[in-house]
């Protein structure tokens, strides 16, 4: 549990507070190498079959251009978007609001209203259960809002205390 952040558990109308966990950056990282590595092999099988099969010079140099772009953007979303994510992204939970604010260059302020909340789900993937992290899912009826790779310990009373502030009966709690 990071220092901004306070147990649910303390009192029934606090408000709790937090950002990412430092874990969440390696969880980032990793789930976007794979991604990258995924592109970075698509674009050079384009160059590569743009030289076997004798492809324009034109087309060449624009996939030889997508190449260098997409190694370019990896790189710098490796080492510096990732930790800016991190640090930008907090949660504020009060008795009638959720509010997320998240974003590098273009920023988000989310307000949720307790009475528009519909379920509260936890999950947690490999990586996050790896790192011993879940995300919690606020359900509305005009979407969904995450709060990414939070400890899970504390992600469960998280859950739990939005549920009942949202006054969520436990089967539709998930």
């Amino acid at each position: 549990m990071s220092e901004s952040e306070t147990t649910p558990d303390q009192q029934t109308s606090q408000v709790i507070s937090g950002t990412l966990p430092t874990q969440a950056r390696s969880v980032f990282r990793i789930t976007n190498s794979i991604f990258y590595l995924l592109g970075v092999i698509a674009t050079i099988a384009l160059v590569t079959t743009s030289i076997v099969f004798e492809w324009p010079v034109w087309l060449q140099s624009i996939f030889f251009g997508l190449l260098a772009l997409v190694l370019v953007y990896s790189l710098v979303d490796f080492i510096w978007l990732q930790k800016w994510k991190q640090e930008r992204f907090s949660y504020v939970v009060q008795p009638l609001e959720v509010r997320l604010h998240y974003g590098v260059l273009i920023t988000h302020d989310v307000l949720i209203p307790m009475t528009k909340v519909q379920y509260v789900h936890a999950k947690q993937g490999p990586l996050l259960r790896k790192f011993g992290l879940q995300t919690i899912t606020i359900g509305t009826a005009a979407g969904s809002h995450d709060i990414y790779a939070i400890e899970a310990t504390f992600a469960q009373s998280l859950r739990e205390q939005i549920a009942m502030y949202a006054r969520i009966e436990e089967e539709e709690v998930v």
